[in-house]
């Protein structure tokens, strides 16, 4: 345990290194994301316009708390980037490598590929929306709800990402699976919008089968105090249960069918 925690360390010693090396690509980045972020802003303020300052039970500051939660769980999400390019080591065959690595190849694989910096970078700009949001709206925020959310965030994205790498063992049996990595992150874009806004059975979907609602719509509902945790956490990490052991039993027989290309 001592030895891959000390692994991970120094990878966040090079990622932070590089990350100040480059200070202006740090803050230009950030100021990306807000300009990007800005869009939505604009967009939300203009429908707002012909709906009554509301859609649904969802008013402005909210709904921009919403746009910047996806910058935040992009953020989470790209700490397990290593689920999503699975395939593409397998295809390539750079999986040998960590197969001949003294710690466990499935830490190499997640370790090598965690994006620490451009998820620092994500989530200083969510933070510098959120922030000055709540201020300038007088929203009163509780601890526990803010505690909640930021749970349920962070297990909400790491179900997308284990959900993916489910898919990218998939490459075992059915060969390229980009398009099917593809089709998952189309849907992400469902994240972007209140979730509770669309049809029963949509809502239904974007909670149990692909759970986009647990990385925005929910952990914001629970943010502002408008929905109960306890639902949304039982949900996501029951899902967390689930995909975990689907992609335990698939990496096990997965590897028993690897053939490496070197022969």
């Amino acid at each position: 345990m001592f030895r891959y925690l000390r692994l991970l360390v120094s990878f966040a010693r090079i990622s932070f290194r590089d990350m100040s090396e480059f200070r202006l690509d740090f803050f230009t980045s950030i100021g990306h994301y807000l300009i990007y972020q800005a869009i939505f802003f604009v967009f939300w303020k203009s429908i707002l316009g012909f709906t009554a300052d509301s859609l649904g039970d969802w008013q402005f500051p909210e709904l921009v708390i919403l746009s910047s939660f996806t910058l935040m769980s992009m953020a989470a999400m790209l700490l397990f980037t290593g689920f999503v390019t699975l395939y593409q080591k397998v295809l390539t065959g750079s999986l040998d490598k960590y197969l001949c690595r003294p710690v466990s190849p499935l830490f190499g694989l997640l370790a090598e590929d965690m994006r620490i910096f451009a998820a620092f970078q994500q989530l200083v700009a969510g933070l510098l929306i959120v922030i000055p949001v709540c201020i300038y709206y007088e929203l009163h925020l509780a601890w526990y709800n803010i505690l909640a959310a930021t749970v349920l965030l962070i297990a909400g994205s790491f179900l997308i990402v284990l959900i993916q790498g489910c898919l990218s063992l998939s490459t075992f049996w059915f060969g390229d699976v980009s398009r099917i990595q593809g089709f998952v992150q189309v849907m992400g874009d469902f994240e972007k919008y209140p979730i509770n806004l669309f049809p029963g059975w949509l809502q239904a979907y974007l909670t149990w089968i692909l759970p986009i609602g647990l990385i925005s719509t929910c952990p914001v509902l629970v943010l502002l105090g408008k929905a109960s945790p306890g639902y949304f956490l039982m949900a996501a990490f029951s899902l967390m249960c689930i995909w975990g052991i689907i992609f335990k039993k698939m990496w096990g027989v997965a590897l028993t069918r690897y053939e490496s290309f070197g022969g």
